[in-house]
């Protein structure tokens, strides 16, 4: 019976296979289908039909008449049916793809499971407001500096389950902020083809940010870390040898700061945060603040986005030449290297353009040190990380008392800072 199972493209039947180990093992000798098509829809099927027919002496009978695939006439009105609904297969086929590409490219929405932020109207997508404004605020969070793994917490604290109603992970959330339908873009096989005909939860900018956050290289793509427990693991670097700091306990017990590379700089954890939140919070506090929201080089995120849409379309460009041989392996690999490079280049530019909502909220608080204090960990890390290059020198063991002077803290721009001394 074989039910649900198509004959056309490729996947084994269960019952097709065993109907041929019955025929083999001799238990039958007669086969009996509605027509030959509806037996076979791919020539090489009927050839080891063929061929076992004529080992087991097959009587093959269909509803249209007998199918005497041991003559001449038999086998060649066999070839012809199959051949037939081979091409109607593939006709098929190809029609099915155009009309997808034709609704993907008019902006239609597609027909699978209607997606998280959107709810069915009709024929028609709108938005779910509950969960648009997840998707809207997770990607603010992104922008913030706020990990993949605190936004799944959070998701699932609010107990709003995926569309198959699982808890959410890193990977579920991720997959959720990369689909292009969030910023009204309509895509075919992955690649943006033009206007969506549905509301965007985001704006395009927003989008093309958080994209390039969570396409970073190296970057894990799961998700499944817990995330950084500590204001300045992984972010502080150690004057000895330039590697990042880690954490660890001392043996009093007490939070520090260690370099695990060359294991030559050890710093109590909770003054050295206190020393730099308390820097942040003086800048942030300080009338220019808003000066920090100025980047050097204003940004055009319309036209980063262009760059970003013909690296891509050079990328296919490439790959066409080399379907065709019009270039060599060789060639199509130094090429691809070469793209890649590029637009990972503007894809940062995309993300650095998106940098200042990290400040959203704090720049212009009326108390910046209680804005900061009710700040996530992920937000005061990605403040750091954006402001200011921590290095931690190695001045002797931590018995010896804690120095400020041995905590160093160089601005990562002109306008932060007023003086060489941020202390």
């Amino acid at each position: 019976m074989d039910n649900d199972t198509s004959a056309s493209n490729g996947k084994t039947r269960p019952d097709y296979q065993r109907m041929l180990a019955d025929i083999r093992d001799g238990r039958i000798d007669a086969v009996v289908a509605w027509d030959l098509d509806r037996l076979y829809r791919q020539p090489r099927e009927l050839e080891d039909l063929i061929d076992l027919a004529d080992q087991k002496h097959l009587a093959l009978a269909t509803v249209g008449g007998e199918a005497d695939l041991s003559t001449d006439n038999g086998r060649l009105f066999a070839r012809i049916k199959g051949a037939v609904a081979k091409s109607e297969t593939d006709r098929k086929s190809a029609r099915q793809k155009r009309a997808a590409q034709q609704r993907a490219e008019a902006g239609t929405p597609g027909r699978s499971t209607v997606p998280f932020g959107y709810r069915q109207a009709g024929d028609a997508l709108e938005l779910e407001p509950a969960e648009a404004m997840m998707v809207r605020d997770a990607y603010s969070a992104i922008l913030a500096g706020v990990s993949l793994h605190a936004i799944t917490r959070q998701w699932n604290t609010g107990n709003v389950p995926t569309r198959r109603g699982n808890r959410w992970s890193g990977a579920t959330v991720r997959q959720v902020l990369m689909a292009w339908r969030n910023a009204g873009v309509a895509v075919y096989k992955g690649e943006p083809v033009g206007e969506g005909a549905w509301p965007a939860i985001v704006d395009r900018d927003v989008f093309d940010g958080v994209r390039a956050v969570l396409t970073q290289p190296g970057r894990r793509i799961g998700g499944t870390s817990s995330g950084r427990k500590h204001l300045l693991s992984g972010i502080a670097v150690c004057g000895k040898c330039s590697h990042t700091m880690g954490s660890a306990k001392s043996t009093d017990g007490r939070a520090v700061y260690v370099c695990k590379h060359c294991f030559g700089v050890t710093r109590d954890m909770e003054r050295v945060d206190e020393l730099v939140a308390g820097v942040v919070v003086a800048r942030l506090a300080r009338p220019d603040a808003r000066e920090l929201l100025i980047t050097e080089k204003r940004t055009d995120i319309n036209a980063l986005r262009d760059a970003a849409a013909a690296l891509r379309a050079r990328q296919d460009e490439a790959a066409v030449l080399f379907a065709d041989g019009a270039i060599t392996g060789s060639q199509l690999k130094i090429s691809t290297a070469s793209l890649a490079d590029q637009l990972a280049e503007v894809e940062s530019k995309m993300l650095d353009a998106n940098k200042s909502r990290v400040f959203d909220g704090v720049i212009g608080a009326a108390d910046p040190g209680a804005v900061w204090a009710g700040l996530p960990l992920d937000r005061r890390r990605a403040l750091i990380d954006i402001l200011m290059t921590v290095t931690i020198a190695p001045i002797g063991r931590v018995g010896r008392g804690f120095d400020p002077a041995s905590v160093e803290i160089v601005w990562r721009t002109e306008s932060a800072s007023v003086s060489r001394d941020p202390r």
